[in-house]
């Protein structure tokens, strides 16, 4: 399993994989993600910044770490929240198809901004996805999470999270994510984001576009991603 498991970490690597799925890092790699984007929510201008990172554990464990700001022009208040989970792949096969589960402790939203929940709570979270290399010879990855966080006051919210991701010729990738997001005292949200990068040999740059359409309110962003792995 041990050479599979290399296989499909490679098809990954090679796509561009998202900060969500059921996979494990190798025992001591590491993955670290900044993305800074220029947004406008409700017509008023704003900036976001997102580090993400992942340290991989012995036995399939992965311990991963976020955190985001947002912050706005006019005056709406900015919003941070941070992030700090275990994920364990439970299970993977010959033909690519692997599952895991995640939890974690979290403070503060970012998916609904100023309308998500604050303060601190915990996130736990099933994962199912499949990884490879497609009949083209393009590394590919395509997942599916579900997830409940729970933080103070009561505010629950359910989340949904699917992703793909792939190669698209020599050095360029491109990736796709939707997350949908329910809750009884946040906002709820429906943003897609979608991403076209290239494979340098240190880095990988990435030009994206998000689009809030859950109609709760308005919010568009352009950004730019960098990630490094080892």
């Amino acid at each position: 399993m041990r050479g599979l498991g290399g296989i499909l970490f490679g098809a990954l690597v090679a796509s561009g994989t998202a900060e969500a799925g059921p996979w494990a890092q190798s025992p001591g790699g590491i993955y670290a993600r900044g993305i800074v984007s220029g947004e406008r929510l409700d017509g008023e201008d704003g900036l976001r910044i997102d580090q993400y990172g992942e340290v991989g554990l012995p036995g399939r464990f992965t311990l991963t770490g976020k955190a985001e700001a947002v912050r706005y022009d006019g005056g709406t208040a900015g919003s941070d929240s941070y992030r700090v989970s275990v994920r364990r792949q439970l299970w993977s096969n010959a033909k690519g198809w692997a599952a895991g589960a995640e939890g974690g402790v979290v403070h503060g939203s970012a998916l609904a901004g100023v309308f998500g929940c604050q303060g601190w709570g915990g996130e736990a979270r099933v994962s199912v996805g499949r990884s490879g290399i497609s009949k083209e010879g393009n590394a590919y990855y395509a997942f599916a999470d579900a997830a409940w966080i729970s933080q103070e006051g009561g505010c629950d919210r359910q989340r949904m999270e699917f992703g793909y991701g792939s190669d698209v010729g020599p050095n360029f990738f491109t990736s796709q994510q939707i997350w949908v997001e329910y809750g009884k005292r946040s906002a709820d949200s429906i943003k897609t984001e979608t991403q076209i990068g290239y494979h340098f040999p240190l880095v990988d740059v990435a030009l994206g576009y998000r689009d809030e359409l859950g109609g709760e309110f308005d919010e568009q962003a352009i950004l730019l991603a960098v990630t490094y792995r080892r």
